[in-house]
C-alpha cells in the first residue's frame, strides 16, 4: 500500500485504517511507554485533529464548535468529530482548539513521512500535550514572554535573540563542539567531566548574550529541546517491538551530532532558534545521564535546565 492510500477521501465516512491504527499505536506507546520516561505521561489525554485534504477529523476531543459528531471509532477507541479543512495540510503542532490542547498534523504524504517517521512526530507533539497538562506549565509560558516584555504568544517564534553577534555565535559554536564530544563519549565515568567542560561554554554564551535573551534560551531548551529528546527516547523504547520506529529514532539520534556539526559549519545566524533544539535535546541527555531523578524537577520548573544542570555535575 502507498502512502498515498493512507488518506481518506472527503465522503468517506472515517479516514483509513492504516491512519487511524498510526494513531492508535502512539496512543499505545504512550499509554504503555509514557511513564517509563516522564511522572504520569500516560496519564494525558491525546486529541488528534487529522488534517485531511478536504477535511479535519478530531480523535477522543472534547466537542468542539464548528465540527459536527461521527460515529465512535472501534479502532482507536475514539470519539470522532469533523469539520470541512481550515489548516495546512503539512502542519504537526500541539495547539489550543476552543480550550481544549490538541494535536494538529496533517497526513503522512503531506508530511512526506513514512508511517514510522509520522509516529515518532505524533510523539514528539504527545510531549508538548504532557506539559500544557502540568501544573502550572501554561502559567510558566506567560512568565517567561512578561521577562522579556513580550505579550501573547508570537514571541515563541520571534524573539530577537542576538543570533548574529559574533561574541554569541563564537560562544555557541564552542557549545556545540562540547555537546558533540559528549554525545560521542562512550565511557560513563567521562560524562561528568564533559558536562563541566560544556557548561563552561554556557555560561560564556550567557554572558555574550546577555540574561534578557538567554532567559529566552532557557525558554526553548525547556520547551523544544526537552521535546525532542523525550520524542527520541519514547520511540527507543518503542523500537523494541517495532523495527521501523527503532530506525527511526536511530536516525534522529544521530541527526543530532549531524545537526551539531551543521551548526558551526553555516552559523547561530542562519540555525537561529533551531540550534536551541538541538542543543536543548543534549543538555536533557546529559541530566538523564547524571541525575536520573531530573524529570521530577523539570515538572516542577520546566524553564530552569542550566540550573539543573549546575546541580548535576555539583
Amino acid at each position: 500500500m502507498t502512502l498515498a492510500m493512507l488518506g481518506a477521501s472527503a465522503t468517506s465516512v472515517t479516514p483509513s485504517a492504516p491512519v487511524r491504527t498510526m494513531i492508535r499505536d502512539t496512543r499505545e506507546i504512550v499509554s504503555h511507554s509514557g511513564d517509563g520516561i516522564w511522572p504520569d505521561y500516560s496519564r494525558i489525554s491525546i486529541p488528534v485533529q487529522l488534517i485531511e485534504p478536504t477535511r479535519e477529523v478530531l480523535f477522543c476531543g472534547r466537542p468542539a464548535k464548528g465540527f459536527r459528531r461521527l460515529p465512535i471509532d472501534k479502532m482507536t477507541g475514539c470519539n470522532m468529530q469533523v469539520r470541512n479543512r481550515q489548516l495546512p495540510v503539512d502542519l504537526a503542532a500541539a495547539t489550543d482548539l476552543d480550550g481544549q490542547p490538541v494535536i494538529q498534523i496533517g497526513l503522512p504524504d503531506a508530511l512526506e513521512s513514512s508511517r514510522s517517521e509520522w509516529i515518532v512526530t505524533l510523539l514528539h507533539e504527545t510531549f508538548h500535550q504532557y506539559q500544557a497538562s502540568l501544573p502550572g506549565y501554561l502559567n510558566a509560558v506567560s512568565a517567561a514572554g512578561r521577562s522579556l516584555g513580550q505579550q501573547g504568544t508570537q514571541w515563541i517564534l520571534s524573539y530577537p535573540f542576538p543570533y548574529a553577534d559574533p561574541k554569541v555565535a563564537a560562544a555557541f559554536a564552542d557549545m556545540n563542539g562540547r555537546a558533540l564530544a559528549f554525545l560521542a563519549n562512550q565511557r560513563p565515568d567521562q560524562n561528568r567531566e564533559l558536562a563541566v567542560a560544556y557548561l563552561a561554554a554556557r555560561r560564556s554564551a550567557q554572558t555574550a548574550a546577555g540574561e534578557a535573551a538567554w532567559s529566552y534560551y532557557e525558554f526553548q531548551v525547556g520547551q523544544e529541546g526537552v521535546a525532542r529528546w523525550s520524542e527520541l527516547k519514547l520511540a527507543q523504547i518503542a523500537g523494541r517491538t517495532d523495527k521501523g520506529v527503532a530506525a527511526v529514532a536511530a536516525d534522529r539520534w544521530a541527526a543530532l551530532s549531524t545537526s551539531l556539526r551543521a551548526m558551526n559549519d553555516q552559523g547561530l545566524s542562519v540555525w537561529k532558534r533551531g540550534s536551541f533544539y538541538v542543543l536543548g535535546a543534549v543538555e536533557a541527555e546529559m541530566l538523564d545521564r547524571l541525575a536520573p531523578a531530573w524529570q521530577h524537577h523539570y515538572v516542577r520548573r520546566p524553564f530552569s535546565i542550566g540550573d539543573q544542570l549546575d546541580a548535576a555535575v555539583g
